[in-house]
């Protein structure tokens, strides 16, 4: 019980605080993932309280998201929708992994299990809805839906927050501990890392080098520096520095973060920090080095 109170306690954080960055977004199908995210902005318009819109959020979740349990027990956390109108809406991915899904917030993944996750793995889509909110900054905010399809009918999962530069840092971690071994967790971080990285060939050549990783709990994760030039990208390391050329140089500046990370917890020495150095590819934050 105190357990489902602490979640459903994030739950009301993320509802309640997800806000302050604009983004783009494209036309809307009216036939397809934008629907139901619409329809959840038309009825909060149309609602006359938070009671009555609990009501209606229940009616638009997919049968394994937590918004219905969240709706019934602490429907004020819906309050702030109220306020608010979809300016626009636009599918941004489709049929993402199981391991994407339980990457949209921490409460999201605590609140599903294996089955539920798969579920929803089986159609979903991520759909980027501009929202309208006189009380943000700049007036508006991005947020990202993850819908899934419920007998044919595209139904809510959970709202999460555009992907930055430290949802990838995030990621790694997160892997690294539901990771069963370093040959699993080798695949992982080649998968998260960028193209002209050497983690990739460092995993698959040398997978215990990740080990340590396998015994650290992640803090925080904060970017501090952004678009850092071609010195400051050699001097990561002299191990990176002798691996890439001047061409991979120039990809990983065209776009990149410098994610600054503390560890903590049980497993690993109280504080420890390290900088992660990430960079776009295709759109997509991926790790570089650290």
């Amino acid at each position: 019980m105190e357990r489902r109170s602490f979640l459903f306690a994030g739950g009301v954080a993320v509802l309640a605080l997800a806000a302050g960055r604009t983004s783009i977004a494209g036309g809307v199908d009216a036939d397809g993932p934008t629907t139901v995210v619409e329809e959840y902005y038309r009825r909060a318009s149309a609602a006359g309280d938070t009671e009555a819109f609990a009501d209606d959020v229940r009616d638009l979740a997919h049968g394994a998201s937590p918004l219905s349990r969240l709706a019934e027990d602490v429907p004020m956390a819906f309050d702030a929708t109220l306020r608010q109108e979809l300016a626009d809406a636009a599918v941004v991915a489709e049929d993402v992994s199981a391991d994407r899904i339980r990457s949209i917030s921490d409460f999201l993944a605590a609140s599903l299990d294996d089955t539920e996750v798969k579920s929803i793995a089986a159609e979903n889509a991520v759909v980027s809805a501009i929202v309208a909110d006189d009380g943000v900054d700049g007036g508006e905010f991005e947020l990202r839906w993850l819908v899934a399809t419920d007998d044919d009918e595209w139904l809510l999962v959970w709202p999460g927050e555009p992907e930055g530069p430290a949802a990838v840092v995030r990621e790694f971690y997160r892997r690294a501990e539901a990771a069963e071994s370093a040959e699993a967790f080798a695949d992982d971080v080649d998968e998260l890392s960028h193209p002209v990285s050497p983690l990739s060939d460092v995993a698959a050549d040398v997978p215990g080098f990740f080990d340590g990783a396998r015994r650290q709990d992640l803090a925080d994760a904060e970017v501090v520096s952004r678009d850092v030039g071609a010195e400051r990208i050699r001097g990561v390391s002299d191990f990176f520095n002798a691996w890439v050329d001047d061409e991979a140089v120039e990809a990983i500046a065209a776009e990149n973060a410098v994610v600054a990370v503390t560890l903590d917890g049980d497993r690993s020495a109280n504080g420890t920090e390290l900088e992660w150095l990430v960079a776009t590819a295709g759109d997509e934050w991926r790790l570089v080095w650290l």
